[in-house]
């Protein structure tokens, strides 16, 4: 058990961690970067207050804030606007827009500051990063850098009161006179995203308008207000960033039990996360409700795997990785219910709010107390990454309650090498992979000459990715393979229990040990460039679809009248036609796509445009968005409505009990079939719609819910499958047995079936069980119906985007007329 049995002084354990000696500086310290030029948009910086009139929007009786008795959200703009208007330490600006439509508010509160001021603080914040030897010995940085913290509130809709204490201490601050706010104003910068998700705060439910859970896209960043949030974090720098959220009880605040992601410096996190979370408990005590007596802290209080912080995911998880010191906050009471009188819930927010500006304001104090030493340690984690050094070894009782369960770590290697040309699979995934690694706060390089590198050659323009970088750990936990976690932990939070987008976002991406780079000149580059190769004669093309770019070409040309066919081996060749050539140079220059000159006497199917049915929630939808598919939502009670004569594909992500269909809308079911209708199937609802509609016969066996992350697979080379990599990505993943007649497999796990992530490994739901067995199968059945169904997740959360591709060649193949 992950406990620690002896309740500790919040002020000794202060004095007792941070009486921990710091790592001291290499001897080479002095070939770390100096500071680059100012970069552009520096002569752009402004002073403090950088005020705007935000746009108010109209009332809204309907907003669910109001019967909590919270701020509605068309309250906060003119509440924002008045501060503004009382305070010149207040500044708002609308930063984003949400999914739904509405503003996103990012607040700075700090003393005033002039051009001059704002300049300097901005080259220290950046000097802390470039040269953090340098910055963490400054006199003049240590006095006069204002240290920010971040608050991140609302993230979940329906858990609200995050961003009335953000209020609170906005307006507090805004408009008190007492010394002691001064000083901290002087020497802090407070940053606020009011909400992060308006749709939801607005509709009470958990997902913003897209239908997805924010918290979930820190390293996807599928949704707008996951990029804002990205931005807020790596643009200011926090010292401490505080996500709000609702309900557990009692209140639950950070640091989290292991597994702990095995890229961070958590010897400098831990020893300052434990005791401003002692600190915020003293805090929450002393408001004096009963339901404030004492926290959840999940290091001290829980066992491994109950509340950890391994995946990337989450925005704690995610500010971790860029050096600073996260919680998630938990407010206790839970306003919602049903059978709550109208003054309990006002009761409740009103508790949970003071919880959350506890945790504000303890968290600043705990900053002022300990200022040198955290600007200290922020910059030892990027001097770590520069110098390239190895993740200490933290010993037994390093805090109270530190044991071996938490010792998580990984080896870096000396850099990666994403290649171009013939060694790349996908330049559109590389290009999009590149963009990820640098919109995620990572430095990318890119040779100017040809180099060789493991006995391998790249041609110039490759990525590299020199992991000697100040933000190394957050490059490699998105690039590595990940860990397998079976054998350490029985229960995790949450999945995925690995993910690494450099074996799942469909790029090639190659790994480098040696201890030197290659010799090669690097350019550091700052976007992704696809550039796609047409051939130059105007002459049949063909393109080897290994990415959603490339169905998304597909898709536009055969609505723009081409004559596109597919071959055997899923791959498609456009014909040459006149007017072909410019539509197909406009392909090449927007999307990065690679064609090739079409074989000699090449067969294929032509295809005309396809309209997918689906039946699913938000993940199919806009899987099948980025693929450029036509679409139509398919449910159980409406498809004598919308399974119409157009449909070519039936995409089933989601469960369909055909037994308890109403006469008509069994009938538009058997309709589409009799037509020959295609049927592409996901996990275990695809093989229970296959099997009760007869379309083909397998036993769908599905891993454990918890079973997640990287699997090895072994591809056949069919249609659906050629040229895919040897990795998937899998979430409860799904394999298929008792093939009946006509069922071919496209693709099986391999024999060693988990690459990194967690599944047991024995019982009928085990790795075992599931080794060498089908994860892709493949069928026509008797009435003419091509079938596919997927043991692997190509859409869960818009994550596995090395796997749309295969699910767009089996579209494509079932729409075969």
């Amino acid at each position: 058990m992950h406990t620690m049995s002896v309740r500790l002084a919040t002020a000794g354990l202060t004095l007792a961690l941070l009486g921990t000696a710091a790592w001291v500086a290499p001897a080479n310290a002095s070939a770390l970067p100096a500071v680059p030029p100012s970069s552009p948009g520096l002569h752009q910086i402004t002073g403090y207050p950088r005020q705007n009139v935000l746009p108010v929007w109209p009332a809204n009786p309907a907003d669910a804030s109001i019967p909590i008795g919270v701020v509605p959200y068309h309250e906060i703009a003119p509440k924002l606007n008045a501060l503004q208007a009382a305070s010149n330490r207040v500044s708002a600006r609308v930063a984003g827009t949400s999914s739904g439509g509405y503003d996103l508010y990012a607040v700075v509160v700090t003393a005033p500051e002039s051009r001059q001021q704002a300049r300097q603080q901005e080259e220290w914040k950046r000097l802390i990063e470039e040269d953090p030897v340098r910055a963490r010995t400054d006199r003049k940085l240590l006095a006069g850098y204002k240290t920010p913290l971040f608050v991140n509130a609302n993230i979940h809709g329906n858990e609200w009161e995050g961003t009335d204490a953000a209020l609170r201490v906005i307006e507090e601050f805004a408009t008190s006179r007492d010394p002691e706010v001064t000083r901290l104003l002087e020497r802090n910068r407070l940053i606020f995203n009011v909400t992060a998700n308006p749709d939801g705060r607005i509709a009470g439910t958990r997902a913003n308008g897209n239908g997805y859970d924010l918290n979930r896209d820190l390293t996807i960043v599928s949704q707008p207000e996951t990029n804002l949030i990205r931005e807020l974090i790596i643009d200011t720098k926090p010292i401490i960033t505080l996500d709000l959220h609702g309900y557990v009880n009692p209140t639950l605040l950070h640091p989290s039990t292991p597994p702990h992601n095995v890229n961070n410096e958590y010897d400098l996190f831990i020893k300052h996360a434990l005791p401003n979370a002692l600190g915020i408990e003293e805090g929450l005590r002393a408001l004096g409700y009963a339901e404030t007596q004492r926290a959840r802290i999940p290091f001290r209080d829980d066992a491994p795997g109950v509340w950890d912080d391994f995946p990337p995911i989450y925005v704690p998880s995610f500010a971790l990785l860029q050096s600073s010191i996260p919680y998630t906050i938990e407010a206790p009471l839970n306003p919602r219910g049903t059978n709550l009188t109208p003054q309990e819930r006002v009761r409740r927010s009103g508790i949970n709010t003071d919880v959350h500006e506890v945790a504000i304001k303890s968290s600043l104090r705990y900053i002022q107390d300990h200022r040198n030493q955290l600007i200290f340690d922020q910059a030892e984690v990027y001097r770590r990454g520069w110098a390239g050094e190895p993740l200490r070894d933290i010993p037994d009782g390093y805090v109270p309650g530190w044991g071996p369960e938490d010792n998580y770590q990984t080896v870096f290697p000396r850099a990666y090498v994403i290649p171009t040309g013939a060694g790349q699979r996908s330049e559109p995934a590389a290009a999009r992979l590149v963009d990820l690694l640098i919109g995620s706060g990572g430095r990318v390089w890119r040779a100017k000459h040809a180099f060789r590198a493991n006995g391998t050659s790249y041609p110039a323009g490759s990525y590299v990715i020199d992991l000697h970088q100040p933000k190394r750990g957050l490059v490699n936990s998105l690039l590595e393979p990940g860990i397998d976690l079976t054998d350490r932990v029985d229960d995790l939070y949450a999945g995925p229990a690995a993910w690494s987008q450099g074996l799942t976002w469909g790029a090639t991406v190659d790994t480098l040990w040696d201890k030197k780079l290659p010799k090669v000149q690097l350019t550091r580059v700052y976007d992704g460039v696809a550039t796609g190769t047409l051939p130059p004669a105007n002459t049949d093309v063909r393109l080897d679809i290994q990415d959603a770019a490339d169905l998304l070409v597909v898709n536009s040309l055969i609505r723009k009248g081409l004559r596109v066919h597919r071959l055997a081996d899923g791959s498609v060749v456009v014909q040459a036609t006149p007017g072909s050539r410019k539509l197909l140079q406009d392909a090449v220059r927007t999307h990065g796509v690679t064609f090739e000159r079409a074989p000699a006497r090449w067969r294929g199917t032509p295809l005309g445009e396809i309209v997918v049915g689906y039946l699913g929630g938000v993940e199919a939808r806009d899987t099948l968005a980025a693929l450029g598919f036509a679409t139509r939502a398919v449910t159980a009670a409406t498809l004598a409505d919308t399974l119409t004569d157009e449909v070519d594909v039936l995409l089933v992500a989601g469960n369909l009990n055909v037994a308890n269909l109403t006469t008509a809308n069994r009938a538009a079911l058997d309709a589409f079939l009799a037509r020959g209708g295609g049927v592409v199937g996901l996990g275990t609802a695809g093989a229970s719609f296959g099997n009760a509609t007869s379309l083909l016969s397998v036993t769908a066996t599905a891993g454990p819910s918890l079973a997640s992350g990287v699997a090895n697979v072994v591809n056949r080379g069919g249609p659906v499958t050629a040229d895919a990599s040897p990795y998937a990505f899998i979430s409860q993943p799904v394999w298929f047995t008792n093939l009946g007649a006509g069922v071919s497999v496209e693709q099986s796990y391999a024999a060693d079936p988990l690459l990194a992530g967690w599944w047991a490994t024995t019982g009928a739901n085990g790795q075992g069980a599931a080794a060498n067995q089908a994860s892709v199968v493949r069928s026509v059945s008797a009435g003419g119906n091509p079938v596919v169904l997927f043991g692997t997740n190509p859409t869960f959360r818009l994550h596995p985007k090395g796997l749309q591709p295969q699910l767009g060649r089996a579209l494509l193949w079932a729409a075969q007329p």
